[in-house]
């Protein structure tokens, strides 16, 4: 049921708004309020948060399709060794450019995706994890639903990154790629 869900997020998404939308209507009648009168008051809710929803997936949708488009994906980042306080405990959204045993990472806000600061550059040794689900302490950082995150060692230290699925899966096919060696005379 899970993988269903997963490769129908939009299917799941407008079941779960006709669920509440007939148990809103069930529960406002249980409390007093003409079947009709409740109906529309649900309706209007539900109208609401499908819109919500349709607008934030297609945002996630687009953005996508222009980073793709140039090679780079949507990612969060964190250093989990590193002192408390700092972003051991806390996701920095970003542009994440991919190449073969390497990650440039830019600090990114807003759905405009602007710059800020400078990008980091992390030479990856290996995968130490396969793409496991954030936890709820995780995810409350992470403003898009269905990320998954890996961690990744480096040349100078651990580092987890957070994504979708697909992202994850370019990431570790891009990054774990044999480098190409270079012509020696």
């Amino acid at each position: 049921m899970r993988r269903w869900i997963g490769d129908h997020p939009e299917v799941f998404q407008a079941w779960v708004i006709l669920v509440v939308w007939v148990a809103g209507t069930a529960a406002l009648v249980s409390f007093g309020r003409p079947l009709l009168d409740a109906f529309f008051s649900s309706l209007f809710w539900v109208v609401i948060m499908g819109c919500s929803a349709y607008f934030t997936s297609r945002r996630l949708r687009r953005t996508a399709s222009e980073l793709e488009a140039r090679g780079q994906v949507l990612a969060y980042i964190r250093y989990p060794n590193s002192l408390p306080g700092s972003l051991s405990g806390i996701w920095n959204r970003g542009i994440a450019t991919l190449a073969p045993g390497k990650v440039e990472f830019q600090p990114a806000v807003y759905d405009t995706l602007e710059p800020t600061g400078r990008p980091t550059s992390f030479t990856v040794l290996a995968a130490t994890q396969e793409p496991q689900k954030l936890g709820r302490q995780d995810s409350k950082y992470i403003g898009e639903p269905g990320f998954r995150s890996i961690k990744l060692t480096t040349a100078n230290a651990d580092i987890e990154v957070a994504a979708t699925p697909a992202s994850l899966h370019k990431i570790l096919d891009v990054v774990t790629a044999q480098r190409e060696p270079k012509d020696t005379p």
